[in-house]
C-alpha cells in the first residue's frame, strides 16, 4: 500500500486494473497530514503534464506577485522520481524568483495513485484544468481502474457520471469479472442494465423523506435517472424502462419539499396528485449541471490568485453574501403580498439581468485567455 500519507481503499486485495488495491475514496486529508520539508527546485521534474497546454503565463505571473507577499502552499512530489504530483506552476514561480528551493511533501506511491492525487488536488485548489485536460485525465484514470464505478471516478476527475460512461462506453475498458464495479463507498455493486434503477426505487421507497440528490449520492445512480425513477415509481410503473405495471408504493410530492418524494399507497380511482395538479418539482438541470457556489467555494478560496488578493477576497464575500443560496425565493415568493408583485418583480427582472451580464462578462474573459 501506499506510504507517506495516502490511505488505501477499501477493495479487497487487489483489484484488476488498480494499483495495490486502492479504492476511489483516496484523498488528499492525510496527504495534508504528510511532514513539509523543503526540496531543492533543480531537483524536482515535471510529472505528470495533465495540461495539454503547458504552463500558464498569465497564472504563473500572479503566483510570482502572491510569492513576494506571503508563503505558498507546498507543492506534492512523488518520492520516485521527485517528480512533481500537484504544484507545476508554484515549482516554476520559485525558479523565476530565484528560490533555491521549495516547500513540499514527499508522497511515496505509484503513478497510478500519483495521477488520482493529481487530479483530485486540482479539484480542490490552483488554476482548474480545461474542460480536455480533465477529459484526458478521466481516460488516463479509466484505464488504470476501469473496476471503479463511474460516480468514483467522477468524484476524482470533476466530469459528471453521465461523461464518465461516455468514455468508458468508447474506450477499451471491459466490465471487471463478476459484472461489479467498486463504488465510493468501497462497495460492489453489480453494474447489470436496471440494477442502478432497482437500487434507486429501493432506497426510495425505503427513505421516503429522502431528497433526490440523496438518493443520487446514496445509490451512485445520475440525478437524472433518479428523478425518472421517482416519476416512475409515482405513476405506479416499473423503475425499468420495460413499461411493466410496478406493485409497489407510489411516490408523491412531500407536502414540505416538491423536490421530496414521500410513501403513498395507490387508491383505486383515486388520481395521482403528481406535478400537473400545481406542485412544482424543482428542476434538476441536465447532466452536466453547473456546481453550485458552495460546492466550489473553498477551491476558488484556496486559489493564492483570489485568497492573497484584495479584489479577490471581495469578491469571495460578495459572493457569500448572494450566490449561497440563489433558490431561496422558492420558500419566500408567497410572502410578497399581490399589491407589491408589480414593484417587485421588476427589480428581480433586473437583479436577473445583472447577473446575466456578469455571467456574459467572464465567458469573454475566458475565451480570451
Amino acid at each position: 500500500m501506499a506510504g507517506d500519507g495516502i490511505a488505501p481503499g477499501n477493495a479487497p486485495g487487489n483489484a484488476p486494473g488498480g494499483s495495490r488495491g486502492i479504492g476511489p475514496e483516496i484523498g488528499l486529508q492525510n496527504v495534508e497530514k504528510t511532514p513539509v520539508q523543503e526540496l531543492p527546485v533543480h531537483a524536482l521534474s515535471p510529472g505528470l503534464h495533465l495540461r495539454q497546454g503547458g504552463i500558464n503565463a498569465a497564472y504563473l505571473h500572479l503566483l510570482v506577485e502572491a510569492s513576494g507577499r506571503c508563503a505558498l502552499p507546498p507543492v506534492l512530489v512523488q518520492k520516485d522520481g521527485w517528480r512533481i504530483i500537484d504544484g507545476l506552476h508554484r515549482m516554476e514561480a520559485a525558479k523565476l524568483c530565484g528560490d533555491h528551493s521549495i516547500k513540499a511533501r514527499l508522497i511515496d506511491c505509484s503513478d497510478a495513485e500519483a495521477l488520482v492525487l493529481a487530479m483530485k488536488a486540482n479539484s480542490s485548489h490552483g488554476l482548474p484544468l480545461s474542460k480536455a485536460d480533465r477529459i484526458g485525465g478521466a481516460e488516463r484514470v479509466l484505464r488504470a481502474h476501469p473496476e471503479w464505478s463511474d460516480r468514483a471516478l467522477a468524484s476524482v476527475t470533476g466530469l459528471s457520471a453521465k461523461t464518465i460512461a461516455a468514455l468508458r462506453d468508447r474506450s477499451a475498458c471491459a466490465t471487471p469479472p463478476g459484472g461489479q464495479r467498486l463504488g465510493l463507498d468501497g462497495k460492489l455493486r453489480s453494474v447489470s442494465a436496471g440494477e442502478g434503477r432497482r437500487r434507486a426505487a429501493a432506497y426510495l421507497n425505503a427513505h421516503p423523506e429522502a431528497t433526490l440528490r440523496e438518493v443520487a449520492r446514496e445509490t451512485e445512480v445520475s440525478l437524472g435517472t433518479v428523478h425518472d425513477v421517482s416519476a416512475r415509481l409515482r405513476r405506479g410503473v416499473s423503475p425499468e424502462r420495460n413499461g411493466l405495471r410496478g406493485t409497489g408504493a407510489r411516490l408523491t410530492l412531500h407536502p414540505a419539499d416538491p423536490a421530496r418524494p414521500a410513501a403513498q399507497a395507490p387508491a383505486a380511482g383515486h388520481a395521482q396528485p403528481p406535478e400537473a395538479e400545481g406542485a412544482p418539482l424543482r428542476r434538476t438541470g441536465p447532466a452536466e449541471e453547473p456546481p453550485a457556489w458552495e460546492t466550489v467555494a473553498a477551491k476558488v478560496a484556496n486559489d493564492p490568485c483570489i485568497r492573497y488578493t484584495a479584489g479577490g477576497k471581495e469578491f469571495l464575500q460578495w459572493m457569500a453574501l448572494h450566490a449561497t443560496d440563489p433558490d431561496g425565493w422558492r420558500e419566500l415568493v408567497g410572502a410578497v403580498p399581490p399589491h407589491w408583485v408589480g414593484v417587485i418583480a421588476p427589480i428581480a427582472e433586473s437583479v436577473s439581468r445583472e447577473w446575466s451580464l456578469f455571467a456574459e462578462r467572464l465567458r469573454g474573459r475566458q475565451g480570451a485567455v
